[in-house]
């Protein structure tokens, strides 16, 4: 199947164990640096973020991981030009975030799902935005192989979000993101309020979509899960308390990566757990004594 958007075109190809190629433009690709980035709400002086500078490879999957209430949700709103730093820069391939854009993908904790249309109207409403010229038969079969990708079946297209279960919406929220082709993922604890068996499965999911895609997308996935951190990203982030800065980070090789077979068997992925956690905790317990 072939859609199109401008002059870019993409090629999508699905099968029944839901995955895919995709074949797009290399223009895509964007790295991301951050210089002395700093935020606070106006008219109100306490900053949530102080003096971040980072650089992220294209096609990195960095998790930002941090107690509840020390801005990585802000950062995120950051990086997809929702808020407006209060000092600093955020470039993405050398040019300026200056507002939401089609380039930068988000998926939210509460799904992002208007509760007045179907799943497939969701789905629908980010394609014709990403893809205006194209028709609407082909958008819908685009928008029915993104759920088939995620593990959805052709009834859900027309099903409210309301007779969904939590983990079906959040599977079509990841299908409304991917489905739009951006080469930034932002993700918000997207599976904080799900069930463990379910959140295990999409996190599964999120991985292999991910890994299978040629150039990969840059996703920034915000957790507090130092486990689900170590399982997804090949870069962790560590913000402190507010005003939060990075206070920690390290990087893992590919040929390191844990899997949920030894993820609490390998020695020392578990002394990376445990120099995670003891970072966390040092910085709580700085600010409380």
């Amino acid at each position: 199947m072939w859609c199109c958007g401008g002059k870019n075109f993409c090629r999508v190809e699905w099968s029944v164990n839901f995955e895919y190629t995709c074949i797009r433009e290399v223009s895509a690709i964007h790295d991301v640096k951050i210089e002395g980035l700093s935020f606070a709400y106006k008219n109100d002086n306490r900053l949530i973020l102080k003096d971040i500078s980072i650089d992220v490879q294209a096609g990195t999957f960095v998790a930002l991981l941090g107690q509840s209430g020390c801005g990585k949700s802000t950062f995120l709103r950051l990086l997809a030009g929702l808020e407006t730093a209060t000092a600093g820069t955020i470039l993405l391939d050398d040019r300026p975030v200056s507002g939401a854009s089609l380039d930068k993908g988000m998926v939210f904790q509460d799904y992002g799902l208007f509760p007045w249309m179907t799943a497939g109207e969701n789905i629908m409403l980010a394609l014709k935005q990403r893809f205006p010229q194209q028709d609407r038969k082909k958008l819908k079969q685009l928008a029915l192989d993104t759920l088939n990708a995620v593990g959805l079946d052709e009834s859900v297209y027309r099903k409210l979000p309301k007779e969904l279960s939590g983990g079906m919406k959040q599977r079509c929220a990841i299908a409304q993101a991917f489905g739009i082709d951006p080469p930034i993922l932002l993700m918000d604890e997207p599976f904080g309020a799900l069930d463990a068996v379910t959140r295990a499965r999409l996190q599964d999911l999120v991985l292999k979509l991910w890994s299978q895609e040629n150039p990969k997308k840059t996703v920034f996935f915000v957790t507090h899960d130092v486990d689900e951190a170590l399982l997804l990203a090949n870069r962790i982030i560590v913000f402190g308390q507010s005003p939060s800065n990075i206070i920690y980070e390290c990087s893992i090789p590919a040929d390191q990566r844990p899997t949920r077979e030894n993820q609490f068997d390998n020695p020392e992925l578990l002394e990376l757990r445990n120099t995670l956690i003891f970072q966390i905790n040092k910085d709580v317990v700085s600010r409380i004594s």
